[in-house]
């Protein structure tokens, strides 16, 4: 085993060098970069997206036709019922709850909820029916593929030139929008008069309309 370094050479330097402050090397932060999240161009290529100067950003047309003061706020709350009704009854889902459920709410089950699901279509359909079938495929494009108004206009009217396109299809959309509130309360009152007349010729208490 090796003998024990008794010599006190450089053990002053080696404590100098330790009780000397060492000089901090200063780094500059950096901060993260922003991750992009914008839209791809392939996403921006797609029918809900229009030109609006320079840019290509979506467009909800709704709020477009509002914003311009071609429909007002009674046609903006129907579109909402009727996208919800198509939404509940074409794929079974409804997300409308805005306020906390009250204590005494009582679950519903799978039968409340075919019988709910049914009574949306059956409003799609009837509104349908009021309106025909030319209105409620521009209601299909409009609110359930969000389509952009050039995109809507390319494809019903592919003849036209792009600005004649745009500008008939925006009229016929504000047109039916318009039609749309009407129609909602017709369609409710023809079914709250069939579920009263109903529960009449049976001798019960009517229920609310759906």
């Amino acid at each position: 085993m090796p003998a024990a370094l008794k010599s006190r050479a450089g053990l002053g330097e080696t404590i100098r060098q330790f009780s000397t402050p060492k000089k901090v090397r200063k780094t500059a932060f950096i901060p993260a970069r922003a991750e992009d999240n914008s839209p791809t161009p392939e996403r921006m290529a797609k029918g809900d997206y229009e030109w609006q100067g320079k840019k290509r950003i979506k467009l909800n047309t709704v709020s477009a036709l509002h914003m311009a003061g071609d429909i007002d706020g009674d046609a903006v709350t129907a579109a909402k019922w009727w996208i919800c009704d198509y939404v509940f009854a074409n794929h079974g889902y409804l997300d409308i709850l805005s306020d906390v459920l009250p204590s005494d709410y009582v679950k519903g089950d799978v039968h409340t909820f075919a019988i709910s699901r049914g009574n949306a279509a059956e409003r799609i359909g009837m509104i349908r029916d009021r309106l025909g079938l030319c209105a409620h495929v521009r209601l299909e494009m409009m609110l359930a593929r969000e389509l952009s108004f050039s995109a809507m206009g390319a494809a019903l009217y592919p003849a036209l030139g792009k600005a004649l396109q745009r500008g008939k299809v925006s009229a016929q959309c504000a047109l039916v929008l318009e039609q749309l509130p009407a129609a909602y309360t017709d369609t409710r009152r023809e079914i709250r008069q069939r579920i009263e007349r109903n529960a009449a010729e049976k001798g019960l208490v009517p229920a609310s309309a759906p």
